[in-house]
């Protein structure tokens, strides 16, 4: 199985280029936003735009689910996959999906900026700002999972390069019950919260000095002070810093950079 990857930011428009991505590279099959997508048609999955907040809707796209990741990996072990087009926001994305539903490795990463113009990616922000976003998939397909929110049709003529080969590639807007909701965020309180959980698993930390939370473009970086009772909790951080950063990301869905933890005091018993 040859797998591809198409990349690029929230909003840029990646379920807008991914019939004409997977059109070009003879792609049969696309992941996005939870769903698989075999010609125009919905085989598995549930779609992120069903989701009621933006938090659900994020974690349907990366399959956090166990259930709803067991289905679509049940249904691609069955089918006969040559080529796949997997769609996320970032590397680390597309390579957590592909991970969750055992893929073959990434060939290769499509970068929505080297096949749309500045102008398209524009655009495209443009219309997300107004709540709308695009299912590479017939009307006629959304409609039985989008009952009562709004959806249009949106047909283009495409060629491929390099022949005469034509095809009528239809998409859908659709506008998520979550984009009427305003913006979203998460309180730093609430990952704060995680991280004392995930700390006071740990009996020898005698201690929680201090928690700063660094919410950065990209990503967020942690720093934790804390007092330990036992020269051997140095020897266990790593496994602390590796069980903070995975629940916040399994919780959260956010990128979590780095986990740094400072040892202030070492009590002696």
């Amino acid at each position: 199985m040859r797998v591809y990857a198409l990349v690029g930011s929230s909003g840029t428009g990646k379920s807008y280029k991914a019939l004409e991505v997977a059109f070009e590279n003879d792609i049969d099959y696309i992941i996005d936003d939870g769903l698989l997508i075999h010609k125009n048609k919905i085989i598995a999955g549930i779609s992120a735009k069903q989701a009621k907040t933006v938090m659900e809707a994020v974690r349907r796209a990366v399959f956090n689910n166990n259930e709803h990741r067991e289905s679509v990996k049940e249904k691609i072990k069955k089918e006969n996959i040559n080529k796949i087009l997997v769609l996320g926001t970032s590397n680390k994305m597309v390579n957590q999906i592909v991970d969750r539903l055992e893929l073959d490795s990434i060939n290769k990463y499509i970068n929505i900026k080297d096949i749309s113009t500045d102008k398209e990616i524009e655009l495209a922000k443009e219309s997300r700002r107004k709540g709308n976003h695009i299912i590479p998939v017939p009307t006629m397909e959304i409609k039985p999972i989008a009952s009562g929110l709004s959806i249009n049709s949106l047909k283009r003529k495409f060629f491929k390069r390099n022949s005469k080969i034509e095809e009528i590639i239809e998409k859908t807007i659709i506008r998520p019950t979550f984009s009427y909701r305003g913006k979203f965020f998460i309180s730093p309180v609430v990952i704060e919260q995680i991280i004392v959980n995930e700390i006071n698993k740990f009996d020898k930390i005698e201690k929680i000095n201090k928690v700063n939370i660094n919410n950065l473009k990209n990503s967020t970086n942690i720093y934790i002070s804390i007092n330990i009772n036992d020269v051997t909790a140095i020897m266990e951080s790593y496994k602390l810093q590796k069980s903070i950063k995975e629940n916040i990301e399994k919780i959260t869905s956010i990128n979590t950079g780095k986990v740094d933890i400072y040892i202030n005091k070492l009590k002696k018993n």
